[in-house]
């Protein structure tokens, strides 16, 4: 499934980059891109239940999910 996080404290490119490599170590998530201007990461989920893994893995990097 295809979900859009919004994450706020991106700034810049690198803030993409370091989130993308974060969520792409977990298992079963794949990042479809990472928008600093928009502050959202589109992400592909084999299961819902990942999510959580996902906000712990922004979360852990210094952002927000919101």
């Amino acid at each position: 499934m295809e979900k859009t996080i919004k994450v706020s404290g991106m700034h810049c490119k690198s803030c993409e980059i370091l989130l993308e490599d974060s969520i792409s170590e977990i298992k079963g998530a794949r990042v479809i891109s990472a928008d600093h201007k928009s502050g959202t990461i589109k992400v592909v989920l084999e299961k819902e239940s990942i999510f959580v893994d996902v906000k712990k893995a922004v979360e852990k990097e210094g952002y927000k999910v919101v």
